[in-house]
């Protein structure tokens, strides 16, 4: 593998883990690089003793904001042909942070990065570029590019149901698992993958433990003394805010993070008066609302990325007898703007239920789930209950599973059925050759922390560095055969 050189996008809160996995590269006679965004994340690097170069994006930004030659060398128009991009605005607005900025500046944005990735990519001759699911337009341009430039990407995604231990690998833009994929079209499993398999499905059935991110996202939302410490702390946070200018996802955060958790508490507040509880006997189905702005929705789901535009498609659609329960996300309550709900509660055939009620319970008791992407559609297919998925999900190449292309054929495909005995073996079948490929496809490490202290313990780190070398071992070996 000495021909190869990898680019880790070492940015924060996966630099960390990027430098130590890096670090191991390098021992292994492995050319890498790596692009930050803040000095404070170079620490990291050199902790770690890693000797690629290192590339700092929030540097390049500031250097070369009014440079007319760096930017009068940059034609979007012949990118957009150049890559096969259909419209850089896509790409744009999939980002979080570039969203609130005005048009000179987002050109500008743009310019600079395909400009810096451009040149990145040309002088490290890059065979690999590292990061985690892209849900920013800076690591979508540089996905982008190097595949124009035979750069494949290795994506990092959290494993649903094994998040604090277990992870897969993606190869583009909507998170794919393909190892999954892979290991379901070969449909060849072993005994015990299968036994493996089937108590996997019946201790998630059986154990309605929730999520390992609710134990830090799903708290009401409340004052406490962090936040009025934080919030006393804000002037310091707008200068340190300003001097980061060219960091667009530090500058344009809006607020500081306590000054908004004040302001969600005092919505929230509000928003309650809106909560209505599930009906008992009442047919439904469920639509999981989600946080936004984040990559689930302007990413995985882009054309319905307004959910009060998709909410109100997915009305129009449903069967007379039944209405549309929409249950608010846990996360960040009171982030939604005052009128959202009351826009829900107009319709006679929507019911918004209180986020506090179990989706587990909800799910179970629904005639389907409706899904833009996220979680909610993965747990209704082990739970064995219709999904209709109008995004992108790595279970959208489940059998089962209803991918819907077009939201004029929704209401076709919610007409009710009753499956029989025989249909519901079959599917569990199925099923059960799924789960055994998505248990062969899961990796062992996590990236994500969730207020654990594992990420950076010895043993998580060699087992990512582990996971990492074997796939890159057959992805270096599949390029060679091909």
């Amino acid at each position: 593998m000495h021909n190869e050189n990898i680019c880790f996008y070492a940015r924060s809160g996966i630099s960390k883990i990027f430098a130590y996995v890096g670090k191991q590269c390098e021992e292994r006679e492995i050319k890498t690089c790596y692009i930050l965004h803040q000095e404070r994340e170079h620490q990291n690097l050199k902790e770690q003793q890693c000797k690629g170069n290192v590339y700092n994006l929030t540097q390049y930004l500031r250097m070369n904001w009014n440079n007319s030659s760096v930017l009068d060398s940059v034609s979007l128009e012949a990118a957009e042909k150049q890559y096969g991009i259909e419209s850089l605005w896509s790409l744009l607005y999939t980002d979080r942070f570039l969203i609130y900025y005005d048009y000179d500046d987002v050109v500008k944005f743009m310019k600079l990065h395909i400009a810096f990735y451009e040149e990145l990519v040309t002088k490290e001759k890059i065979t690999f570029f590292v990061n985690e699911n892209i849900a920013s337009f800076s690591a979508f341009i540089f996905y982008k590019i190097g595949l124009a430039h035979g750069v494949h990407y290795i994506g990092v995604s959290e494993a649903r149901n094994f998040s604090d231990k277990k992870f897969y690998f993606t190869d583009d833009e909507h998170s794919s698992n393909y190892l999954l994929d892979g290991y379901y079209k070969e449909n060849t499993f072993s005994d015990q993958e299968i036994q493996d398999a089937k108590v996997f499905l019946k201790e998630y059935r059986l154990n309605k433990k929730r999520p390992e991110y609710m134990d830090v996202y799903g708290r009401r939302p409340a004052i406490n003394i962090p936040l009025l410490k934080g919030v006393l702390r804000y002037p310091l946070y707008l200068l340190e805010k300003r001097k980061d200018f060219f960091d667009y996802m530090v500058y344009k955060d809006q607020d500081g993070s306590s000054l908004k958790r004040l302001k969600y508490f005092l919505k929230y507040q509000y928003h309650k008066v809106y909560y209505q509880r599930s009906v008992k006997g009442e047919l439904f189905y469920l639509f999981g609302l989600h946080f936004q702005p984040e990559a689930t929705t302007l990413i995985n789901a882009q054309n319905y990325e307004k959910q009060l535009y998709a909410i109100d498609l997915i009305a129009k659609k449903i069967p007379v007898h039944a209405k549309l329960y929409v249950k608010e996300h846990y996360s960040d309550l009171g982030h939604r703007e005052l009128n959202f709900y009351r826009k829900l509660r107009a319709y006679p055939n929507i019911r918004l239920i209180n986020p506090w009620e179990n989706s587990r319970d909800l799910i179970e008791k629904s005639l389907g789930v409706i899904a833009l992407s996220g979680t909610i559609g993965w747990e209704a297919v082990l739970l064995q209950k219709p999904v209709f998925l109008l995004g992108n999900m790595f279970y959208e190449t489940f059998k089962y599973t209803n991918k819907i292309h077009n939201i004029a054929d929704l209401s076709a495909c919610l007409r009710p059925h009753k499956p029989s005995n025989l249909a519901m073996q079959e599917y569990e079948n199925e099923l059960e050759r799924y789960a055994a490929a998505y248990l062969k496809s899961l990796q062992d490490g996590s990236f994500i922390n969730y207020g654990q202290s594992i990420s950076m313990s010895q043993e998580n780190r060699e087992a990512i560095c582990h996971s990492f070398m074997t796939e890159l071992e057959r992805l270096v070996a599949l390029k060679k055969r091909s």
